[in-house]
This record gives structure tokens, sequence and C-alpha cells, in this order.
């Protein structure tokens, strides 16, 4: 287990307008490298030679199933952090890019169920709720089009909910934790999203003045990435 004084972390941030690095900045100890990726170029070559020991692939508003200018190098990156044993967290596209380059592009498709958004309910097993010390129905943001279908090998479910079978897990032999759902917003700044994504909401039938009446019911940020930190 990693203390604090030994840890060096990574935000390889893919939010189109580099909103997700702040709202997670927040819960992690203050020295943090983040890195906006939008092209190729924006990706270095010789990232996997920096001596980062945590590194947190970030959500998007892209999507997952369409190959973006960094997608290759992002999965060669992905693999050869897993092979040298760097603990990797993935957070709905980051989650979904890691499930990709691990398990192959039949592991993420396009959501039949199409837009989960929301402080929606989330399942946990029993193992998660022991893991993270909390109830097995927890209301935490969502907002994603895409989904995961096949985790990499040796991988454990965490949590589901009726909307996308696969919320979360954890892989032990490969260092990995992943949560389709956003731990990173607290009410304030996810609620400030929908606000801000009203036209995108209401034409996929949410009624955003209700959604921004609740919140999270617990600090999911806290949780997880403290659980990422230390038990990774």
């Amino acid at each position: 287990m990693n203390t604090t004084d030994q840890q060096n972390i990574l935000i390889l941030d893919y939010s189109t307008d580099q909103f997700e690095t702040p709202v997670i900045k927040k819960w992690l100890p203050a020295s943090v490298t983040a890195l906006f990726i939008d092209t190729e170029q924006s990706f270095p070559d010789n990232l996997i030679q920096k001596k980062f020991t945590h590194i947190i692939h970030t959500g998007s508003t892209l999507s997952v199933t369409e190959e973006a200018p960094f997608t290759k190098k992002a999965e060669k990156y992905i693999r050869t952090a897993r092979d040298k044993g760097l603990a990797q967290m993935g957070i709905c596209y980051g989650h979904q890019l890691v499930c990709k380059a691990l398990a192959g592009d039949y592991a993420v498709r396009s959501s039949p169920n199409g837009l989960e958004a929301g402080w929606g309910d989330v399942k946990f097993t029993d193992n998660a709720q022991k893991l993270f010390k909390i109830k097995k129905i927890e209301k935490i943001w969502q907002h994603h089009f895409d989904e995961v279908i096949e985790l990499p090998e040796g991988s454990e479910l965490l949590a589901t909910n009726s909307h996308t079978k696969i919320q979360a897990y954890i892989n032990h032999e490969q260092n990995l934790l992943g949560t389709q759902f956003h731990p990173e917003f607290d009410k304030v700044a996810g609620n400030n999203w929908f606000l801000n994504d009203r036209e995108l909401l209401e034409k996929n039938n949410y009624n955003v003045d209700e959604m921004i009446k609740q919140g999270p019911s617990i600090e999911a940020g806290k949780i997880f990435f403290n659980f990422f930190l230390n038990k990774i």
C-alpha cells in the first residue's frame, strides 16, 4: 500500500473543456500532475517513463465508440501502465477507455437505454459495501450515453443499476478501479452541470428543475478517491 508522501498522481483529462481536473483535484492531495488530452500531440510519447504511481482517466463528452486523435496512444499507455503494475482508475469515459484497451473494442458500446443522467441510484454488492463502508443503494452523479459490457480478465463487479449493468468494478491483479458514475461531482458542481446542460437533458426527456432538487447520498469523491489511493 502506498502512503501519501510516496504517491505521484497523474490525471489524464479527456474532457473537451477541461472541466474534469478541477472537480477531481478537490479530493486529492495537493501535489497532482494533470494533462489535458485532446490531440495525438497532447499525449506525450515519453509519459510512461515518468514516475507516476496512480493514474486517473477522466470522463469526457466524447464517445468511446468513436476513435479520437489520441485513442491509440492512450490505449497503449493504459496497457503499458498495467504491465508495469501502476494503479489506474477510470471514470465514465475513462472507465470505458480502460476496458476497451484491456478487454477489446467489443467491451464498450452505446447504451441501448440512451442517456443516463441525474443523481442516480447505484446498487452495490455486499463486498463493495464492506470495501467502501457504504449502503446497498447510494445516489451518485450520472451523465453518460456509452457503457462497458465486458470487463478486463479477473475483474469483480462492484455495482450495478437498472440502466447500466456495470456501474463499478475492481481488479486487484491488474490494479484497476472503474466507475461508470462520477464520484468527483458534489451537489453544487453536479447541479451546476445539469443547469448548464439543460438543452441536452430536456431533449432527452429529463426535467432539470426536478434533478437539481436532489444531490448525492454520500461524499463519493472522498470515498472512492481515498480508496483508490490507499487500497489499489
